[in-house]
């Protein structure tokens, strides 16, 4: 059966949230949406990542940078993952481990994306 698409655009900026909502998935219809909330997340946090990494005024320390490019390459592959499990199938999303092995990936991912947060966060500059 295929998946009702909303008109509706979505803005899913937590990470973690949709991983919790991806544990939480028992069907493979949940587990879609699920998935395709992780990739929203992902998509917002790339974007915002991307003006970050610009070169100029206001942007990241170049101390960061490198860090800044780890977070970006780990999302996109997370990114690239949850496009092939929604190209994949409902057999795929009813796979427990397979969905597992995702949800682990998307923490990791959120995991690293918080601690360049942190590290944005503990510059001298960042209280200024």
């Amino acid at each position: 059966m295929a998946a009702v698409e909303s008109r509706t655009p979505r803005i899913v900026d937590s990470l973690l949230g949709a991983v919790r909502r991806l544990e939480s998935s028992r069907d493979p219809r949940t587990a879609r949406e699920a998935v395709r909330d992780c990739a929203l997340a992902i998509e917002f946090r790339l974007d915002t990542l991307a003006r970050e990494l610009q070169p100029g005024p206001g942007g990241l320390d170049p101390s960061l940078l490198p860090a800044g490019r780890a977070v970006e390459a780990a999302l996109r592959d997370v990114l690239i993952e949850a496009w092939t499990l929604l190209r994949s199938g409902d057999q795929a999303l009813a796979n427990r481990g397979r969905i597992s092995a995702f949800s682990r990936s998307v923490a990791r991912a959120a995991r690293q994306e918080a601690e360049f947060a942190f590290a944005q966060l503990s510059l001298p500059a960042a209280l200024d």
